[in-house]
């Protein structure tokens, strides 16, 4: 249940951009992208054998991406995308020299750090009407914690990590 969340609540948000032509950075999405499926591969290899919340987080990214690209938008390199890929190759090389449980960590920072600008954006103007989509990502990561096949760190660390960082975007839509 949580992967079929994970896909259809980022999809259809997908789709009311792609409706809107909502003004979106395509490197930004392309980002998401990368890291999920980055998440994914490293859930895995940690021994999350059903990693359904990040396949379809993965999945959605790609859906948003095509719908931002198909929309004309334009592509802005910035700090951002920069940290972004300097830690998501930190997990890579983390994950190849150590182990995937290190990487984790890396992707997760790196998560987070992509999210910041959408969270100073929340911080000047507050977006009540995407509620939905930070309250259902939060249930969708709570269904994964709630459906994980073991209590370790493979199964539980993305999820939990999701689920504080939707809570803080969904304060900052509030406030």
């Amino acid at each position: 249940m949580s992967g079929a969340l994970g896909f259809i609540v980022p999809t259809y948000f997908g789709w009311t951009l792609y409706k809107s032509h909502e003004p979106q950075n395509i490197a930004t999405w392309a980002m998401v992208f990368v890291l999920d499926l980055l998440g994914l591969i490293l859930a895995y290899r940690d021994g999350n054998k059903k990693p359904y919340l990040q396949l379809g987080w993965a999945i959605a990214a790609f859906c948003i991406f095509l719908a931002v690209t198909l929309n004309g938008n334009r592509a802005t390199w910035g700090w951002v995308e920069m940290a972004s890929v300097f830690l998501g190759a930190v997990a890579i090389v983390l994950w190849l020299a150590w182990s995937a449980e290190k990487a984790l960590w890396a992707y997760m920072v790196a998560m987070y750090v992509s999210f910041v600008p959408l969270m100073a954006d929340y911080w000047k103007t507050p977006q009540p009407d995407t509620l939905w989509l930070w309250l259902m990502t939060i249930v969708s990561c709570l269904l994964a914690v709630l459906g994980a096949e073991k209590n370790d760190f493979a199964n539980l660390f993305v999820p939990v990590a999701a689920m504080i960082l939707n809570v803080i975007i969904t304060v900052l839509c509030l406030l």
